[in-house]
């Protein structure tokens, strides 16, 4: 997936999805209880489930071993600022 792609993606997603994305820009990997928890606790996600599901089908996160990863893809564009400054 190229930085355009990925600008596509972003701009579709929905406010919940997007808190959700930024949490995992912010932490990188989670566990997955402690972020269902944080995400439902500190930042008022209705279905955090269901916004990480929709990010996992998108390409913007993985599931790891009891883990939720941001997407290899997500973090090299962040790393090369093509879309950094849009989402920090």
């Amino acid at each position: 997936m190229d930085a355009d792609d990925l600008r596509k993606v972003l701009k579709s997603l929905d406010q919940e999805s997007l808190k959700v994305l930024k949490y995992f820009i912010k932490h990188r990997s989670v566990g997955e209880l402690i972020a269902i928890r944080e995400l439902r606790g500190l930042y008022r996600i209705n279905d955090p489930a269901k916004c990480i599901g929709k990010l996992i089908d998108l390409g913007l996160l993985e599931r790891g071993m009891g883990c939720y990863n941001i997407s290899k893809d997500l973090l090299k564009a962040l790393k090369s600022k093509e879309l950094g400054e849009n989402l920090t």
